[in-house]
């Protein structure tokens, strides 16, 4: 599960990016992170994980305190997604990609790549494995950045903006493949379609502060939530 209580981050000029926020997800559960640009959704996927350092309050993701001593264990329960994705694939092949994190935990380079191969396999890119990033459709990028992490074997999967700059049936596919992986996931998201497809609960941001909690279907019902959160 994850779960936040009374966290404030800080940009590095010192102005407040997320104020005093609270907030959960269960165990297992899928949940959208909703909210319009600069509302604190990456901030918060960044804190989850201490790329970005906890101004006041707690944090804990997996039962874990998010804190100095146990970043290492956070990182190995815990994968994001970024946004872009030419920020996570950076090795020559895709295979390579896919096995990168494997090897950083020790694996032999023979057992990290047949691993590698085998959730490349269950997400259907297998067929990527000796190609370089740079010569993938956006679509394509997003499945080997998801099936890198994937490879870790997290317990929470974090996601941002996993659907930004995919045609319709790339998101389409990605929905399915989402759908399909048994972790705790929270989606950071614009794609309120998705949201509503994939989530069965959301948490709303606006300043950095939280706007509303609750089942999706019924956040989404409430136009002038929307409206006032930049999200209509």
């Amino acid at each position: 599960m994850i779960k936040v209580e009374n966290i404030t981050v800080l940009y590095p000029d010192g102005k407040a990016a997320l104020k005093n926020l609270s907030c959960a997800v269960a165990h297992g559960d899928s949940c959208a992170l909703l909210g319009e640009n600069g509302a604190g959704k990456s901030t918060l996927l960044q804190a989850l994980l201490g790329l970005l350092p906890l101004k006041e309050g707690v944090a804990h993701l997996d039962g874990i305190a998010v804190e100095k001593k146990n970043l290492r264990e956070i990182r190995r329960r815990a994968g994001l997604v970024f946004q872009n994705s030419d920020d996570q694939l950076f090795c020559a092949t895709i295979g390579d990609d896919v096995a990168f994190g494997l090897k950083e935990l020790g694996l032999p380079s023979d057992e990290a790549r047949e691993k590698a191969l085998k959730i490349m396999e269950q997400l259907g890119v297998a067929h990527l494995c000796e190609r370089s990033p740079q010569r993938l459709s956006d679509g394509e990028k997003k499945r080997a950045a998801i099936a890198g992490v994937l490879a870790m074997n997290p317990a929470v999967l974090l996601l941002d903006e996993p659907t930004a700059q995919l045609d319709p049936r790339a998101r389409r596919e990605l929905a399915e493949l989402l759908h399909s992986v048994p972790c705790t996931r929270l989606i950071a998201t614009h794609d309120l379609a998705l949201a509503k497809k994939l989530c069965p609960s959301c948490i709303v941001l606006k300043d950095g502060m939280l706007a509303a909690a609750g089942k999706t279907a019924e956040i989404l019902e409430d136009e002038e939530l929307l409206l006032e959160c930049g999200l209509r």
